[in-house]
């Protein structure tokens, strides 16, 4: 069983990612020779880029797929978005407007900023998606500055039954060290679920998961980082939650409030 990457800017023309086919098609290859066997396409979803909706990023990913075939690329694609945070994501979820992981309506990928102060309303926000029947995953919050200070704000996240995404990247010091030092703290407290490359192009942001796969196997064992790259992943795109490890809490800092900490515009 290869690895799968949960987070991946494969399709081309869409967003930040690939400007054309060529590069998508060296970024499939890039992954396969590391040892990945399907990826999960997830273009952003945002009002940066009006254009992109279900429709759009499902014919997209049908296309691609006939081109690796056509160029005998052995890769599994599968559609999804990275959704940013918005108040009306969870009707538009439950209506069928938007893309879920795989299309199968149980999960959806939802970016976490990096410099955004956190609303205090996020904790309503999961609530409700979760009330839709949607499990939300946050995708990279080992980058987001205000969770590396309080940390405890995503054990009770986790704890409400969101599940965590990180870059395999950030593991491997990309980002610098404080990031990489949060990503391996975050794993030794068993709150990352899933490791995605979140590539963006075949040459500063390339597809590979062999060398993250090793960090965490050598944090946690070989058996959780097969359920961190395969297993979790797989049960997602069959429509089903995978079961999550007890996490192990952060403690809370002397004076810890939701109410001190997040700043909501109105």
């Amino acid at each position: 069983m290869g690895l799968i990457d949960f987070h991946c800017h494969i399709l081309p023309g869409l967003d930040d990612g690939p400007e054309d086919l060529q590069q998508s098609l060296e970024m499939a290859r890039i992954a396969v020779l590391d040892g990945i066997s399907g990826i999960v396409c997830t273009p952003h979803l945002s009002t940066s880029f009006p254009g992109n909706n279900r429709k759009v990023i499902l014919a997209a990913v049908e296309a691609l797929r006939s081109r690796l075939k056509d160029e005998e690329i052995e890769l599994e694609l599968y559609p999804g978005c990275e959704m940013a945070i918005d108040s009306d994501l969870p009707e538009e979820m439950a209506a069928g407007e938007l893309l879920s992981l795989n299309d199968n309506g149980n999960a959806a990928l939802i970016e976490m900023p990096v410099e955004m102060v956190l609303p205090d309303m996020m904790m309503k926000f999961f609530a409700i998606m979760q009330l839709k029947g949607i499990t939300p995953i946050l995708a990279h919050p080992e980058r987001n500055h205000q969770l590396a200070k309080n940390p405890p704000i995503l054990s009770e996240w986790i704890e409400a039954g969101v599940l965590v995404q990180i870059t395999g990247d950030s593991l491997k010091g990309h980002y610098g060290g404080r990031i990489r030092d949060f990503s391996l703290k975050l794993l030794n407290q068993r709150m990352v679920h899933f490791v995605g490359t979140d590539s963006h192009n075949p040459h500063s942001r390339r597809p590979v998961l062999s060398e993250a796969r090793a960090i965490v196997e050598s944090a946690l064992g070989a058996e959780e980082a097969q359920k961190i790259f395969y297993e979790n992943p797989a049960a997602v795109l069959n429509g089903k939650i995978p079961n999550a490890m007890p996490t192990i809490p952060f403690e809370k800092k002397p004076g810890f409030s939701f109410r001190r900490i997040f700043h909501f515009r109105r």
